[in-house]
């Protein structure tokens, strides 16, 4: 089971149930086409900038002044730690002058805030919230929370579900056990696709134009430590065995167990289920049985979202 490089946030607790309001040219080319996967299965001229500023994509309209507060907001939100203002200004190629107000417009809207010690600014959990509340991503959790709620008092483990967003997977829910303890990842918390279990799972149940367009992206922004082969590898198994069971590579003693959970609009996997299994004393969960109880409760999922169509198997 970070922001873009956002460190890691992972701490033991005692649990209690809790919830959300809610990619190398000779890398090889993806082999996981061997069947559908639409079911479960079992300006203006400026002065020359300083910089280069933010890609910005062809359309008819301009509207400088908003296309300016997005290129910050973009700007804060990528980076590990507060940045000042001149900072700020520097990467997107304007004058502290330029930036200034729409800093504190941003501001007292909410969408970043200062951090008091160095007075850097960070992006808030302001956008998160409000994705959370549109209606794909309500329907979702709304379905998923009661599954999640019965699969973590049955295995006595935590369950979170995960969501793809650009290269990176957000976790956007999530239920504690009440009868053992493990890890809290807070929500919202995201790591790169190609270095995540949860990527693995969602990227191999995707159909096959969707994965090239995936592995398209994940080449040009793969970290220097990614290993696509890998990935692939996994992809591929985890497409074969319907779960993906993968040793944690952020916390030792940990394994990740996924499945999949399609909603009723989408063509490949929208979503997955993740439980960390924990060896704890006096619990003999095989890795086999906790994926085939979890890949049982995301098909309960994806009927509730989609119930016209019979998962596969």
């Amino acid at each position: 089971m970070t922001s873009r490089r956002t460190p890691h946030k992972f701490r033991a607790v005692t649990l209690a149930r809790g919830t959300a309001a809610p990619r190398s040219t000779s890398a090889p080319q993806p082999k996981l086409a061997a069947r559908s996967v639409d079911e479960p299965a079992g300006s203006s001229a400026r002065r020359k900038p300083k910089a280069s500023k933010p890609a910005i994509p062809d359309r008819r309209y301009n509207a400088p002044a908003l296309e300016k507060g997005l290129a910050i907001l973009e700007i804060v939100s990528a980076s590990a730690t507060p940045m000042k203002t001149e900072d700020i200004a520097r990467a997107a190629g304007r004058s502290r002058n330029e930036i200034y107000r729409m800093l504190q417009v941003l501001e007292a809207h909410g969408y970043i805030g200062r951090e008091s010690v160095s007075e850097g600014y960070t992006a808030t959990n302001k956008l998160f919230t409000l994705g959370m509340r549109t209606a794909p991503v309500a329907n979702l959790t709304a379905a998923a929370l009661p599954e999640m709620r019965r699969l973590s008092d049955l295995l006595a483990l935590s369950v979170r579900l995960v969501v793809p967003s650009d290269d990176q997977i957000v976790f956007i829910a999530g239920v504690e056990s009440t009868v053992s303890f493990g890890l809290s990842v807070h929500l919202g918390y995201h790591r790169p696709i190609v270095l995540s279990s949860s990527g693995r799972l969602l990227y191999a149940f995707q159909p096959p134009e969707r994965q090239m367009a995936w592995i398209k992206l994940l080449r040009k922004s793969a970290p220097a430590d990614a290993d696509l082969e890998s990935f692939l590898a996994d992809a591929n198994r985890a497409r074969r065995d319907g779960w993906l069971i993968r040793k944690s590579v952020t916390v030792e003693g940990v394994t990740d167990i996924c499945a999949p959970i399609w909603t009723a609009t989408s063509v490949g996997a929208a979503a997955n289920l993740i439980v960390p299994l924990i060896r704890i004393v006096g619990q003999n969960h095989e890795p086999e049985e906790v994926a085939r109880t979890t890949r049982a409760a995301a098909d309960r999922i994806t009927r509730a979202l989609r119930p016209h169509i019979a998962p596969d198997g």
